[in-house]
């Protein structure tokens, strides 16, 4: 009669078990928590200064532009007014310039648009009816290093410290949320 090595016996198990692994964790905590991705998304009214990730998409996010540029996008929930989402491109931004020790950057102005989530998913052939995640976007693209006398260049220290400081203390009154967030609805026809 023949061993069967470990390996060769349950090599391909393990090594489908190692790489499902962390998602049947996430998915087993969420589950002991109640929660789903659609609530822990958007569990905050207004975005705050913070990076966007997989299960929040709320916040900032970089990436290099075409032309050489820096882009800088901010997400947040319907009740995050644009102007708030364009602070929180702007203190990235400059705060990024300041980690790298670049001294002065120019932005663009911003464009905001809207996210419309989708309502309904097909799982297995049936439609099955979702919490539409809508979401308010605002975008600049940012170049460093340009220290001519111009009043659309800033500091990207300072910058980054004063927006940093008014994110963290200001609010957000209910019904500016409100405004906001029936501008995102009317947008996205809920």
């Amino acid at each position: 009669m023949a061993v069967i090595g470990f390996e060769t016996a349950f090599g391909s198990a393990w090594s489908g078990f190692v790489r499902f692994a962390p998602a049947l964790g996430m998915a087993a905590l969420l589950g002991a928590c109640g929660a789903n991705l659609n609530e822990l998304a958007t569990s905050s009214t207004v975005a705050n200064y913070q990076p966007a990730n997989l299960f929040s998409p709320t916040g900032y996010s970089i990436s290099n532009g075409a032309d050489g540029s820096l882009h800088v996008t901010a997400a947040g929930p319907p009740g995050t007014p644009a102007d708030r989402l364009e602070k929180i491109a702007l203190a990235r931004a400059a705060e990024y310039g300041n980690e790298r020790h670049l001294k002065t950057f120019k932005a663009t102005p911003a464009v905001v648009s809207i996210t419309c989530g989708k309502t309904k998913v097909s799982i297995k052939g049936q439609q099955t009816d979702l919490r539409p995640m809508d979401y308010r976007v605002v975008a600049i693209d940012v170049r460093y290093g340009d220290d001519a006398p111009d009043v659309q260049v800033r500091s990207s220290r300072e910058t980054a410290d004063t927006l940093k400081a008014q994110l963290a203390s200001e609010t957000v009154p209910a019904d500016v949320q409100s405004a906001a967030a029936q501008e995102v609805a009317q947008q996205c026809r809920r």
